[in-house]
């Protein structure tokens, strides 16, 4: 009878196989691949670049290609024909996507809030001044339009009767209108908050201070996904919790990919940008049920399956959970 070899595991292996090839090593487990569609160039997004220049998708075994494909809508179409395993985009077109029968599911929440600031023009130093005012949004019915009448409502106007809301388009447009005395106050995001800042604009508040629970920026994949590729979406979404600590504890090397990513080189948009971000974005990054039913209850009024859907539906926090509970989170950031 044949006798088997004698084998060896663990450590005694590895010391066994180094005796017999000097100057070699096993060779490392091949990395996953695994393609992420992102919806914008801002500074919201920003952090895919920061997580490939530095090695952290690496790190966690994936060898991600990430696609810049404009618009949410679009880039959910990406992910729901298989194109890309995951998207990086705003709540809404995910959540509208489900609500037409489709299967995304948000696994993190990188920001669960508007990262909008609402600029008026000199003269206008408080936020009830805007009572009876013009004020610009993208489009009626657009993420910033929410948001903005959000604001108005907290601070006692009601956007119907209250102030006249006009539709300029992009945040250029409307700051262009804002320049010129068309309009009186709109939304911008970073960078143009520094320069507007710099030209004299009145900041009245960030939507994000004022309590506006929000599913904004988000890393979004399918159920499908999760049921047949499970790990490797437990380590993207652990690569996205070292992608956070990484933005908000190495500064210098997270601003240069901003730079890169934005084609940005003005230092004070850049410290702008890195500054909003890293404030914003969750140590720990769950996506947030409340949210959602944000997005849900604005979505009623022309969408009635919105008005019973489950927030809890549109999110799968467990990955999040595992990584908070083993205490991953925590040793990241230290004592």
């Amino acid at each position: 009878m044949r006798r088997r070899a004698p084998t060896l595991a663990g450590p005694l292996g590895l010391i066994f196989f180094l005796s017999l090839h000097p100057g070699r090593a096993p060779a490392a487990p091949a990395l996953e691949k695994f393609a992420i569609a992102h919806s914008t160039v801002s500074g919201s997004q920003a952090i895919l670049q920061v997580m490939k220049d530095h090695g952290i998708f690496e790190r966690n075994g994936l060898d991600v290609e990430l696609l810049f494909i404009a618009g949410g809508p679009i880039v959910m179409k990406s992910l729901l024909t298989g194109d890309v395993q995951a998207v990086v985009t705003a709540g809404p077109a995910s959540i509208l996507a489900r609500l037409n029968g489709a299967d995304p599911v948000t696994v993190v929440g990188l920001i669960n809030t508007m990262d909008h600031t609402v600029i008026a023009r000199p003269g206008i130093t408080r936020p009830e001044e805007l009572r009876g005012k013009a004020l610009a949004v993208n489009q009626i019915g657009s993420a910033d339009d929410f948001g903005f009448r959000f604001a108005l409502r907290k601070w006692g106007i009601d956007p119907e009767r209250d102030a006249r809301v006009l539709a300029l388009g992009g945040q250029p447009a409307r700051y262009r209108a804002l320049q010129v005395g068309q309009i009186d106050a709109t939304t911008i995001q970073p960078p143009l908050t520094a320069r507007a800042r710099e030209a004299g604009f009145m900041t009245l508040a960030a939507l994000a201070d004022l309590g506006l629970h929000y599913q904004g920026t988000c890393v979004v994949t399918t159920r499908m996904l999760i049921r047949t590729r499970e790990e490797a979406v437990r380590r993207l979404v652990k690569a996205f919790a070292e992608g956070i600590h990484f933005m908000k504890t190495r500064r210098a090397e997270t601003v240069k990919s901003i730079a890169t990513f934005m084609k940005l080189q003005d230092p004070a948009a850049l410290e702008e940008t890195y500054q909003q971000y890293t404030r914003l974005m969750p140590r720990a990054p769950y996506p947030t049920a409340a949210g959602v039913r944000t997005i849900l209850d604005d979505l009623a009024a022309t969408t009635p399956k919105a008005r019973a859907a489950q927030a809890d539906d549109f999110i799968e926090p467990r990955f999040v959970k595992q990584l908070d509970d083993a205490g991953l989170i925590r040793r990241l950031y230290g004592p």
